[in-house]
C-alpha cells in the first residue's frame, strides 16, 4: 500500500468520524425544532377549537336575535303574555275574563305548535320561551324540564343566565338567549344546542386534522391530546342555573406528520453523512494526489514540450523533485527563448520577401518608364520628326506606370500601417444587407473594389454572377463596422470574380450568410462555386503577395485576417462540398479587449471552422 492510498484512507477516517459526530448533533437539533413546532400546532388547533365554538355561540346567538326581532312566533308569545297580564288585572266577574282567556289559550296553542319548527330553524335540540314577569313556561319541548303553563322562576333564572353553557349531569349544551320587551310586556327565548358527536365532529371537519374526544375515547397511539375547559351553569332540577363543575373538552392532534417529519430528517441526515463520507474520501485522495504528484505533473508538461505548449511547473519545498522542477522550468525557459528568436527570424524572413516582391513589382513598370525615356532621348537627339508623335504614346506609358507604381506603394503602405480597430455595437445583418447592395446595386463608375469589380464582369459582356443574402437574427456585436465592410468587400469581390463565366461556363452563384456562432459569437459565410482556391497558394493564402489574380496585390486576404484577428476572432478557408470556396469570419460579440499591436503579422490559417 502506498503512501497515498495510506493517507487518503487516513484522510477520509477522520472526515467520517465527523460527519458522524455532526450529524448525531444536527439530528438533535432538527427533531427539537420539529417537536416544538408540533406542540403550537397542537396549542394553536386548541385555540381554533375554543373559536370555533365561540364563532358557533356567536352564530346562534345572532340567528336567535334576529328571531326575537321579527319572527311571529315570539309575536305570539308576547300576545299571550299580554293576555295573562290583563286576565290577572280582572276580577272573576268581569265579563271580558273569558273573552282574553280565549286569546290567552290560543296564543300559547300557537306559540307550542311553533316552538318545534323555531328550534329546527334555529338549528337547537330544545326551545323555551317563557314570560320574563314571573317565568311562566310559554312554550318548550316535550322532552324539556320546563313544564309548559307553570311558573317556574328556577327555570326564568336559567333562561337569563348569561354562561356559554349548562350542564345536566354528564350532558351539557351551549346556551343562547335573548329578550323581547313590547308595551311592557317582555318574553325569553332561549335554545340549547347539545355538545354531542355531531356537535364536536362539525367543528372537527371546521378546524381540521384535529379531533375532538368525548367522555371515555381513548387517544390514537400517535396523538397529542390537550384539554381546556367551557364555564357551565347547572341545568338540573335541584338548583338551576348555579355555577356547576367547568365543562373539560380534549382535542386530539395526529402526530402521523410529525413521526414523517423526524422520518424525512433521519433520512436527510443518513445521506448528507454518506456524501460527507464520499466528499471526505475524495478530499483525502485529492489532497494525498497533491501531496505526491509533483512529479506527474512534471511528466505530464514534459510530454507538451514537443508541442510548444508546455507551461513551468510549481515548484514546492527544496527537495530533489524541486530541484528537477527548477531544471525543468530552466529548460522551457530556453526553449521560449529559441522560439521567440526564431519567431523574430521568421518575421524577418516574411518582410525581406515583402521586400522583395515590392521591388519585383515596382521593377516591372520601371522597365517601360526607363525605355519610353531612352527612345524619347534619342528621337530628341536627332531631332527626329517622329519625336512629337511618339512624345504623347512615351508620356501616357510613363504615367500609367507611374500610377501603377503608386498603385502598389499604397496597398503595401495600406496593410503595413491598419489602425487598431475602434469598435462600437453594430448589427452584423445590417452590415452584410449593406455590403450586399454595395454590389447589386454598383456600376463600374461606383469606383473603389466595388466598381473595379462590377467593371471587370461587365466588360465580358456576359451576365453577372448571381448574388444572395441569408441571415438569421444574431443579434448585436462590438466591431469596428469601416473594418468589418473592408473584409466582406473583398471575400464577395473576390467570389464575384471567381465565378464569371469564361470558357464557356456560365456566370456562378455567390451567397453571403450571418448566423450565430453559439452564444458568445457571431459567424459571417461567404461561399461560391467557382473553381476554389489552387491548392498550391493554399499553405500560403493568407501571407502578403500571395495571389493568383492577373493584376492582383495579394494583400486583401492578408488584410482580412488581420482585422479578424485584431477583433479576437479568426478567418478560415474550405473548399465546398460540391467544389467552390467557402470563407467563413467568425467575431466574438464582445469585440476586441485592447487596441492590438500592427507589428505583428498573423500566420496563416487555411483549415475551415
Amino acid at each position: 500500500m502506498n503512501l497515498r492510498v495510506r493517507l487518503a484512507m487516513a484522510l477520509a477516517a477522520i472526515g467520517l468520524i465527523t460527519s458522524l459526530f455532526v450529524a448525531i448533533g444536527v439530528r438533535g437539533a432538527l427533531v427539537a425544532e420539529e417537536r416544538n413546532r408540533f406542540e403550537n400546532r397542537v396549542a394553536s388547533a386548541v385555540g381554533d377549537v375554543r373559536r370555533a365554538i365561540d364563532r358557533r355561540v356567536a352564530a346562534d346567538r345572532a340567528a336567535l336575535d334576529r328571531t326575537c326581532a321579527a319572527d311571529p312566533i315570539v309575536d305570539r308569545a308576547l300576545v299571550a303574555a299580554k293576555a295573562r297580564a290583563d286576565i290577572e288585572k280582572l276580577s272573576p266577574s268581569d265579563s271580558e275574563l273569558a273573552r282574553l282567556e280565549v286569546a290567552a289559550v290560543q296564543a300559547r296553542a300557537a306559540v307550542a305548535a311553533g316552538v318545534n319548527a323555531l328550534g329546527a330553524a334555529l338549528g337547537s335540540e330544545e326551545v323555551w320561551i317563557v314570560d320574563a314577569r314571573d317565568g311562566f313556561v310559554l312554550a318548550a319541548p316535550k322532552s324539556s324540564r320546563a313544564v309548559v303553563g307553570t311558573k317556574d322562576p328556577r327555570r326564568l333564572k336559567l333562561a337569563m343566565e348569561r354562561g356559554t353553557a349548562v350542564r345536566r349531569g354528564n350532558a351539557a349544551a351551549l346556551v343562547s338567549r335573548c329578550a323581547r320587551e313590547e308595551r311592557g310586556e317582555a318574553v325569553v327565548v332561549a335554545t340549547f344546542r347539545k355538545l354531542d358527536r355531531a356537535f364536536f365532529d362539525r367543528i372537527a371537519e371546521e378546524v381540521r386534522g384535529i379531533r375532538i374526544l368525548e367522555t371515555g375515547d381513548a387517544p390514537h397511539r400517535d396523538e397529542a391530546v390537550r384539554s381546556f375547559t367551557l364555564p357551565t351553569v347547572s341545568f338540573d332540577d335541584v338548583e338551576p342555573g348555579v355555577p356547576a363543575a367547568a365543562l373539560e373538552l380534549r382535542v386530539g392532534v395526529s402526530g402521523v406528520a410529525l413521526a414523517s417529519a423526524i422520518a424525512r430528517i433521519d433520512q436527510v441526515i443518513v445521506v448528507a453523512t454518506l456524501i460527507s463520507i464520499a466528499f471526505g474520501a475524495f478530499v483525502g485522495f485529492a489532497v494525498a494526489r497533491r501531496l505526491v504528484s509533483p512529479l506527474g505533473a512534471l511528466a505530464s508538461e514534459a510530454r507538451k514540450v514537443a508541442e510548444g505548449t508546455a507551461a513551468p511547473v510549481e515548484v514546492r519545498g527544496r527537495d530533489e523533485v524541486a530541484e528537477l522542477a527548477i531544471a525543468f522550468n530552466a529548460m522551457i525557459e530556453d526553449l521560449e527563448t529559441t522560439r521567440r528568436r526564431l519567431h523574430a527570424a521568421e518575421r524577418v524572413a516574411a518582410w525581406r520577401e515583402a521586400a522583395r516582391r515590392i521591388a519585383h513589382e515596382i521593377k516591372n513598370p520601371l522597365a517601360p518608364i526607363r525605355a519610353s525615356i531612352e527612345t524619347l532621348r534619342r528621337l530628341r537627339a536627332r531631332e527626329d520628326p517622329a519625336f512629337d508623335g511618339y512624345f504623347d504614346e512615351a508620356t501616357s506609358t510613363v504615367l500609367q506606370e507611374v500610377r501603377r507604381v503608386t498603385s502598389i506603394v499604397d496597398e503595401f503602405s495600406r496593410y503595413a500601417r491598419i489602425a487598431p480597430p475602434r469598435p462600437a455595437e453594430v448589427d452584423p445583418v445590417e452590415v452584410a444587407r449593406h455590403v450586399v447592395g454595395l454590389f447589386q446595386n454598383a456600376d463600374a463608375s461606383t469606383g473603389g473594389e466595388v466598381g473595379s469589380a462590377v467593371s471587370a464582369i461587365n466588360q465580358a459582356n456576359d451576365p453577372q454572377p448571381r448574388l444572395s443574402l441569408v441571415a438569421s437574427p444574431s443579434g448585436g456585436i462590438r466591431a469596428d463596422r469601416e473594418q468589418l465592410v473592408q473584409v466582406l468587400v473583398n471575400l464577395v469581390k473576390n467570389a464575384l470574380e471567381a465565378t464569371r463565366p469564361k470558357d464557356g461556363k456560365p456566370a456562378g452563384h455567390v451567397r453571403v450568410e450571418v448566423e450565430p456562432a453559439g452564444p458568445e459569437a457571431v459567424r459571417f459565410v461567404v461561399r461560391d462555386d467557382g473553381p476554389g482556391v489552387d491548392p498550391a497558394v493554399l499553405s500560403r493564402l493568407f501571407e502578403p503577395y500571395a495571389s493568383t489574380k492577373q493584376g492582383g496585390t495579394g494583400l486583401g486576404l492578408a488584410i482580412a485576417q488581420r482585422i479578424a484577428v485584431e477583433h479576437g476572432g479568426a478567418i478560415a478557408y474550405a473548399r465546398g462540398p460540391k467544389g467552390g470556396a467557402v470563407f467563413r469570419l467568425i467575431l466574438p460579440r464582445k469585440g476586441p479587449k485592447e487596441p492590438v499591436s500592427d507589428s505583428v503579422t498573423p500566420r496563416p490559417n487555411a483549415a475551415a471552422t
